[in-house]
């Protein structure tokens, strides 16, 4: 049994991965949330408030930590600096492994919207570069296919907005003609695989692709136009376009109703801009790197997601 803290892991993905590791029971979980912890009581998980990102207190709470897992949402965390302060005092507190905040798709691929990742992928490496003082690895699962199941997703731990995609009104946004390959994983299953990746002897890798299944927009829209009856209204957009910060489609996708038109402009558009892009240039294909560690983990397909949003999208219209 080892201690495992997760950082920031209160919800979508983060809180998946919690919830196995508190199941599970096989070691000691250790959660943090500035928020109070009332708020978080999982079975199985020791829930901790921590405000103070100080050096001193970090490294005082990490002592006897062997793994760290971090989630930290970029749009509080500015020039990564909190992340980076975590990790310092990881390396100070003698912790063994740490994954960053990535869980989504390939970093370094030249996407404007994961530059704010570069900060903490390069100290790590200048960290290890010339003596390795702490293991890390990436967990990069595609793109959460919990995501595909708005508004009705599987937990309702995980808040989903339509990411290019929306089920319930049949419409969704291709660039280009919808072919480009794309990884979705539920993030039942990363939790899955987290889980045993916590006990793998061998050193976790920069290179943590996990594939539930490789697909396309095009094929997610024809598997739920069988599954639902409905067809789908599709909004091509074009790269060239995309790549300038223009989201040309009647239809944008936003996290939240009633967006005032300034946040649309200034947060939303870049935001899907950039994931739409990023799928285009294969961000969201990674390999089956953590699929070929654990062979034996089965993955649930988008199929199996659709039926079941699709099907408790049906019992919330028929209960009004």
């Amino acid at each position: 049994m080892v201690r495992v803290t997760i950082v920031g892991g209160a919800g979508r993905v983060g809180r998946a991965i919690v919830e196995e590791l508190g199941a599970q029971g096989k070691h000691e979980i250790h959660l943090w949330t500035r928020r109070d912890p009332s708020e978080h009581q999982i079975p199985g998980v020791k829930t901790l408030q921590v405000t103070d990102y100080s050096h001193e207190n970090l490294v005082n709470m990490l002592r006897g930590t062997h793994t760290v897992l971090a989630f930290f949402n970029p749009m509080s965390d500015p020039g990564s600096n909190n992340q980076i302060a975590l990790i310092d005092a990881a390396v100070a507190a003698g912790v063994t492994r740490l994954a960053p905040s990535e869980w989504a798709g390939k970093v370094r691929s030249g996407i404007q919207m994961y530059d704010m990742k570069e900060p903490v992928l390069d100290h790590l490496e200048n960290l290890n570069k010339d003596k390795k003082v702490i293991e890390w690895g990436l967990f990069q699962p595609g793109l959460l296919m919990d995501y595909l199941a708005h508004p009705c997703p599987p937990s309702k731990n995980f808040d989903t907005f339509p990411l290019l995609f929306d089920l319930e009104n049949a419409r969704a946004v291709f660039v280009e003609d919808g072919t480009s390959p794309v990884v979705f994983t539920s993030s039942a299953d990363v939790a899955k695989v987290v889980a045993r990746a916590i006990d793998y002897p061998d050193a976790w890798t920069f290179d943590g692709g996990i594939v539930g299944q490789r697909t396309s927009y095009k094929e997610i829209v024809e598997t739920a136009e069988r599954i639902t009856g409905q067809k789908f209204t599709i909004y091509s957009l074009r790269p060239e376009d995309l790549e300038k910060g223009e989201f040309k489609s009647p239809w944008i996708p936003a996290y939240a109703p009633d967006l005032s038109a300034e946040i649309m402009r200034d947060v939303v558009v870049p935001f899907i801009s950039g994931w739409a892009l990023g799928i285009s240039k294969g961000v969201g294909d990674v390999k089956p790197v953590w699929n070929e560690r654990f062979p034996d983990i089965d993955y649930e397909t988008v199929e199996d997601m659709l039926r079941g949003a699709w099907g408790r999208i049906q019992a919330q219209r028929k209960s009004g």
